[in-house]
């Protein structure tokens, strides 16, 4: 048995005790609360992120779709503008052409109205009548002759005239179906005008969507990487593909430098083809930077090879600032290796120039060409544009070695 007033201690110090542990327990019941609340906190911020990372992807697959719709609508519209330019000019050398008819018909009038005016005249002495007469003389011999070259002057005259009046008809034919053809086309032109309006419009809402989707900053740091890699990815799936072609244009280009190797050693030439040219030139490269190509615009120079993109990225290209809708033009002659929609370059065009060699032309508004198309320095191979999310009308332009940007400038002339 405990004695009393020990018994009476120990209830007392338990009483205490349970007065100073119930502040604890209320403390560690409010931290649990304040975790659930911070979890579910993050819980819900990780939702609304994988939320704007789908809206994002949903609202970049309808930037490529409505960029591609710009490409497609631009290029139509181009090529109408270039037909109408065709047929203004056809429209002009007809009217030209009908107008100097239309003289020649009168003067050829004219000149039979005075052949009959003169036959009518002398009429009353016809050459049958001057037979029947019996008069053998000079003179009637002389007006026989002249009567039998005026029906063979009038017969010549009328059969000028005709020839002339269906030329004539024939042309205002020509230059009414052509004037139709150009009424037709305007319609046409002003359906594609407004086609492509509707479209930038569609693709500007978009671009306010995205832009108000993400933080800038390092999304679209990492997006940048993912772009970079991207690029890369299609160039080496491209070249993948266009591999064996390659292979066998370099050895075909190789025999003929071999032909002309061969006939320089033995004191003459060998003199390749108009195809063998075209091969070697696509096929040799951009040899050394000498400042010997043309710039594929021209406009103002943007960014630079080098300068800081974001974060520790550079640029890998320039960037030419320049009238939408101009041409893009190759700087050498090559093949198209890629003309296709990437995200953040937009529609690119990619042409190989050989030995490794290729130059890529990036944000067009429209291609003009199509993969393996071969091309020629100097040629227009896309619009300048705003595809790839951009805001003012640009040109990408960058030069890789294999594989690798390099700078672009010291192989482009002032």
């Amino acid at each position: 048995m405990w004695p009393v007033a020990l018994k009476h201690a120990i209830v007392i110090s338990v009483l205490c005790a349970g007065v100073m542990l119930a502040p604890g327990c209320s403390y560690a019941a409010d931290n649990k609360e304040q975790l659930k609340t911070l979890q579910q906190s993050i819980a819900d911020k990780e939702k609304n992120v994988q939320q704007q990372k789908k809206q994002r992807g949903s609202l970049l697959a309808q930037l490529k779709q409505q960029e591609q719709s710009i490409s497609q609508a631009s290029r139509s519209l181009h090529e109408t503008q270039g037909t109408l330019q065709t047929l203004a000019q056809d429209i002009e050398r007809l009217t030209g052409s009908i107008k100097r008819l239309e003289q020649q018909s009168a003067a050829q009038q004219k000149l039979l109205a005075g052949q009959l005016d003169s036959a009518f005249r002398q009429g009353r002495h016809s050459g049958v009548q001057l037979i029947l007469s019996g008069e053998e003389s000079q003179r009637s011999e002389r007006i026989l002759s002249y009567y039998s070259y005026l029906n063979a002057a009038r017969e010549k005259s009328i059969e000028a005239l005709r020839q002339t009046r269906q030329t004539l008809e024939t042309q205002k034919q020509q230059q009414q179906s052509k004037q139709q053809q150009q009424t037709t086309l305007l319609a046409q032109q002003r359906t594609q005008q407004k086609e492509l309006e509707n479209a930038r419009i569609a693709r500007q809402k978009t671009l306010t969507s995205l832009e108000s989707s993400i933080e800038q900053n390092q999304q679209s740091l990492s997006e940048l990487r993912a772009n970079e890699s991207r690029l890369r990815d299609n160039i080496a799936r491209a070249e993948r593909e266009a591999k064996a072609r390659a292979e066998r244009e370099e050895r075909e280009a190789r025999r003929v430098r071999e032909r002309e190797q061969q006939a320089k050693r033995k004191g003459s030439s060998y003199k390749p083809t108009e195809s063998e040219r075209a091969l070697i030139s696509r096929t040799g490269g951009l040899g050394r930077p000498a400042g010997q190509y043309t710039w594929p615009a021209r406009g103002r120079t943007l960014h630079r090879f080098g300068e800081t993109l974001q974060g520790e990225l550079r640029w890998k290209g320039v960037v030419i600032g320049a009238s939408e809708g101009s041409e893009v033009r190759a700087i050498a002659d090559g093949r198209v290796l890629m003309a296709d929609w990437l995200q953040g370059y937009g529609l690119v065009v990619v042409i190989e120039h050989g030995k490794g060699d290729m130059s890529l032309y990036g944000y067009n508004q429209s291609a003009l060409v199509s993969v393996g198309a071969q091309v020629k320095a100097g040629q227009p191979v896309a619009l300048i544009g705003t595809s790839g999310g951009q805001g003012t009308p640009s040109l990408y332009f960058e030069i890789r070695r294999q594989g690798q940007a390099v700078n672009p400038l010291p192989w482009l002339g002032r």
